[in-house]
């Protein structure tokens, strides 16, 4: 798929952005990255703060037309791997993570955030707009309950966007070309594998907020619908969604 990679100085969020042209176009394939938005969105009512043409706030169109609806968390799972292969490249010096379901974490602070908005066709995927934002050269953040920084923030280097821009799209595109092949074979296992490989406090005793109570719990893994399984001390493994649990950092 060709990228169409189109830069504005400012918009509400990129991805509402892209909703409303793709009520006149086609979108496929359209990259929009934007200097600065007034309104970025981050999971559910939260919003995203990213100072004005210091980090990567875009968003990126993809068909996933292949993708069974009843599976779209795959590509909950796709996206923040490949945003981790460019990374890698980029700080190879560097440890980076997915805090589930898709945040992208370093050193136990969160430098990156992903939002997917997708129709649906039937019982497939259609079009799914996939917002990002990345904290690269900001060195000020509020202090939210995220511990949010950027690369600059943990490695002392400032980084140039343009090309570390290009790279997640390249890499994004070949997440998106892996996981179309795994729907050809019906075999989902190295996307699952490599997400849990990656996965923060994958198979670990860690403290989390559930209910009101903080409690210990182990973290077995992910369910199909996405959902993040953990066990408690006597073995009793329980599923929560997104809003269920708290992960305490």
């Amino acid at each position: 798929m060709t990228l169409k990679i189109t830069h504005i100085e400012q918009t509400d969020s990129t991805n509402a952005y892209l909703q409303r042209l793709q009520a006149m176009t086609d979108i496929c394939g359209c990259v929009v990255v934007a200097s600065k938005q007034t309104a970025g969105k981050g999971m559910g009512s939260n919003t995203w703060e990213s100072a004005e043409g210091q980090n990567l706030t875009f968003s990126i169109a993809f068909d996933m037309s292949f993708l069974p609806a009843a599976m779209q968390f795959q590509l909950s799972k796709a996206v923040p791997l490949g945003i981790l292969k460019a990374l890698k490249e980029a700080v190879p010096e560097k440890t980076f993570e997915i805090k589930w379901p898709n945040d992208i974490y370093c050193e136990n602070h969160k430098i990156g955030g992903i939002l997917i908005n997708s129709t649906i066709k039937g019982t497939m995927m259609a079009i799914s707009i996939i917002g990002i934002g990345l904290n690269i050269n900001q060195l000020e953040f509020q202090d939210w309950p995220t511990h949010p920084a950027s690369l600059r923030n943990l490695t002392g280097k400032t980084y140039d966007l343009k090309p570390l821009l290009l790279s997640i799209c390249q890499h994004l595109e070949e997440e998106r070309e892996r996981l179309k092949h795994c729907c050809e074979v019906n075999d989902f296992s190295a996307i699952n594998e490599d997400y849990l490989n990656h996965l923060f406090r994958y198979h670990a005793w860690t403290e989390y907020e559930t209910a009101g109570n903080r409690k210990r719990l182990f973290m077995e893994g992910i369910d199909n619908f996405g959902r993040l399984q953990l066990s408690d001390e006597n073995g009793k493994i329980s599923v929560f969604d997104i809003k269920e649990i708290k992960f305490i950092i």
